[in-house]
């Protein structure tokens, strides 16, 4: 499969980087897909991204001078150059994390669209869609090597410049010609619906990974309560797509019977361990766990509930002078 993604998604979804858009890009990585960049879009969202990155710094440059005069003095804010911004954007289409195709412009594509132009036909009906045919021209030529679906909510792709109607009539008779089938899908969305499959983490392997970090600690809430680890009874996992497309961000709970110890007569001992880890599905590893407590509860004798509990306290980085905060983006996934 080869994806080509218009340029209003890429505007639409932040460069791809985007919550949903870690989502598409972690399955399209599971499924070996490619994402196809024609010339005119990477050239068009360059020259656009870059235009809307600097007035958005422009905009908080004037903002904080006005702060600035009305208070006398502030802490600097510090602001990407020119040069940051433009050194970014191609690090957006180099961190896809996808194999990706570069469809350089050619004179068989733009005469194509031209052709479309002159006569009036989608998606190159107006003179300003010329881009619009070009990339069309393009799929059709991907179309040859593989299956291509193209994400774009532009009007001029679709039948009656309606999405619900399909592409237009025009662009079908041309894909139905290809030996590989062409798609289009109106949103990012509607792809992620198409590609989304479960997701599944290995209990096991998270729950190894969990001990050999947290073991000590476990064990040591069981020998104060007198209790001793028995089977695991239940065990749910959240997956989430995250920036980084082959590593998930997961959030687990597992739960297990405990026997007591003491012959006092508890009953019913459960131990609930929870947490958050990173996983590579590629290699099925687990790292970065945090555990979030080890609550031991049952009944006592007389019946009543009690509960032991170990916190757990995570360490808080202080710094000095400004400090630098990162973008963490989190998209939920169906798990299997």
């Amino acid at each position: 499969m080869i994806v080509v993604f218009d340029t209003n998604v890429w505007y639409k979804q932040l460069g791809l980087k985007s919550a949903s858009s870690a989502a598409v890009r972690f399955f399209l990585k599971q499924h070996h897909a490619k994402v196809a960049i024609p010339e005119v879009v990477r050239l068009e969202v360059s020259h656009n991204l870059a235009r809307r990155l600097l007035q958005h710094i422009e905009s908080i440059r004037s903002e904080y001078r006005q702060l600035l005069t009305a208070f006398g003095k502030l802490r600097e804010v510090v602001l990407p150059t020119e040069p940051e911004v433009h050194a970014r954007i191609e690090e957006l289409f180099a961190s896809l994390g996808a194999d990706v195709v570069e469809v350089p412009f050619s004179i068989d594509s733009a005469r194509a669209s031209f052709l479309k132009t002159i006569s009036k036909l989608p998606p190159s009906q107006n003179s300003q869609q010329f881009k619009d045919g070009v990339v069309w021209a393009d799929c059709l030529c991907l179309a040859q090597t593989d299956e291509v679906v193209l994400v774009t909510d532009d009007r001029a792709f679709y039948e009656d410049q309606k999405a619900a109607n399909g592409l237009a009539s025009n662009l079908r008779a041309e894909a139905d010609n290809c030996p590989h089938e062409v798609r289009v899908l109106s949103s990012l969305s509607e792809l992620l619906d198409a590609i989304q499959t479960p997701v599944l983490v290995d209990p096991d392997v998270l729950q190894r990974a969990f001990f050999a970090q947290y073991g000590d600690s476990v064990a040591g809430t069981l020998d104060r309560a007198g209790f001793e680890l028995g089977k695991r009874t239940e065990v749910s996992f959240k997956p989430f797509a995250t920036e980084q497309p082959a590593r998930l961000f997961v959030q687990f709970s597992m739960s297990f019977a405990c026997t007591d110890l003491t012959q006092e007569g508890r009953t019913e001992g459960s131990l609930l361990l929870s947490g958050d880890c990173s996983f590579e599905p590629a290699t099925a590893t687990v790292q970065e766990i945090r555990n979030f407590g080890e609550p031991l509860k049952f009944r006592m004798p007389d019946g009543a509930l009690a509960e032991r509990r170990n916190h757990v306290l995570f360490p808080d980085s202080g710094v000095l002078g400004h400090r630098v905060v990162t973008d963490i983006t989190r998209y939920a996934l169906r798990e299997q």
